[in-house]
């Protein structure tokens, strides 16, 4: 069920600092347990003709594909189904996306998984109006976009609460983020009748993508007193959640680590991350079968150590404090290997000399500006030490 003060809180943050954001504003969140007839219902608003997005199993699988279907038919929707979403979606993927909706013209588009399936409802979104590599690249500007439903089954990524879709276009190897206040969902949902399904794998893999969220915000050196705010209160809640949900069935753990992921996607939003992401994203886009949060994990810690070897005073109090919030000693480092020891990331995946290049090549050509928001100026040689120490076959 939904923690009630844990909302309450929530919130409170979102009133208190939405008079200097816009995006703060134009949230629209609903958490809850089992709701799904009245979900339903608040669609209404937003028309009768629905593109329904899912990946391509496991929603099927749970049996919330043909509750949705059958909930759409009792309320007088006109439903498309559309499924051939993988995780890393890929930009074919989407273009076939936004071919069904051309051909059906929704109202709205309802996401109904992870990530991956709510980015691939955002570049649909905009894609009807133009070609969304374009939109990536910034050749052609967004005007118009189908407004959108997310219902997160993971928690993990925030994209049903940010206004970021994130597209690998298998023809270039890259993974790129297209980012437009457009995007936002218009409703943004998390039910703890579809999150409690996590396997324990995605547990890991989406929490760690959560505590990245949080540090990587935190330490940026543009980071705001509310991005901080809403990082600390995701730290927090991380600390207390996610080791306790990857090990067991606690619904108070899943919605804690629901709240996290919701804090921690608005503190990304609000200011953004940087190397990790950097770093991971050519992985991801690379090697497919690869998933971001074990990307992650396998890059974050020797980054991190690089940034603290460099660090001023200022940079490595804010490493203690993290490390702190996540409930460990002062070194930040050693508490993010227990954590990867906790979620069983333990064995790390290896790439060869010449695939260590490639992604380092990635990580400072297309992601360079995510490299260049480091908190500390990183050269080229750290950064290709940081990918084959953490990478590389032994």
């Amino acid at each position: 069920m939904e923690d009630k003060d844990e909302g309450r809180i929530l919130q409170e943050m979102i009133e208190k600092h939405k008079p200097k954001s816009d995006y703060l504003a134009s949230l629209n969140i609903r958490v809850g347990n089992n709701d799904h007839h009245e979900v339903v219902a608040a669609m209404k608003e937003f028309g009768k003709k629905v593109l329904f997005l899912t990946g391509t199993r496991a929603m099927r699988n749970y049996g919330f594909l043909d509750k949705y279907l059958k909930l759409f038919e009792n309320q007088g929707f006109e439903v498309m189904h559309y499924d051939s979403i993988s995780a890393n979606p890929t930009l074919k993927q989407m273009e076939e996306g936004i071919d069904v909706a051309r051909e059906f013209k929704p109202d709205f588009i309802f996401a109904l998984g992870g990530g991956s399936v709510i980015d691939t409802a955002k570049v649909v979104s905009v894609g009807i109006s133009g070609k969304p590599w374009d939109f990536v690249e910034k050749r052609a500007e967004i005007s118009n976009a189908i407004p959108i439903v997310a219902s997160s089954s993971t928690s993990g990524t925030g994209s049903h609460i940010s206004a970021y879709a994130v597209a690998t276009n298998t023809d270039t190897l890259e993974k790129k983020t297209l980012k437009h206040p457009l995007l936002l969902p218009k409703l943004s949902i998390a039910d703890l009748d579809i999150v409690k399904h996590m396997p324990s794998s995605v547990i890991a893999s989406t929490g760690f993508d959560v505590l990245c969220h949080a540090a990587e915000v935190y330490t940026r050196k543009d980071c705001t007193p509310e991005a901080e705010e809403f990082c600390t209160r995701a730290l927090q809640l991380i600390r207390e959640h996610l080791v306790a949900s990857y090990n067991g069935d606690s619904l108070s753990n899943k919605v804690g680590m629901v709240y996290a992921d919701i804090y921690a996607g608005i503190a990304l939003n609000l200011v953004g991350t940087h190397v990790p992401h950097a770093i991971s994203h050519p992985i991801s886009a690379r090697f497919p079968n690869v998933n971001h949060g074990q990307a992650l994990a396998d890059v974050f810690a020797e980054t991190t150590k690089k940034m603290i070897e460099q660090g001023s005073p200022e940079l490595n109090k804010k490493f203690e404090h993290i490390s702190e919030l996540l409930g460990g000693s002062s070194d930040f480092v050693r508490t993010i290997l227990n954590y990867k020891k906790l979620l069983d990331f333990e064995t790390p995946k290896r790439f060869s000399r010449e695939e260590c290049e490639l992604i380092y090549l990635d990580t400072i050509g297309y992601r360079k500006p995510s490299v260049d928001r480091s908190p500390v100026g990183l050269t080229k040689s750290e950064v290709r030490d940081i990918i084959y120490t953490s990478l590389q076959k032994k």
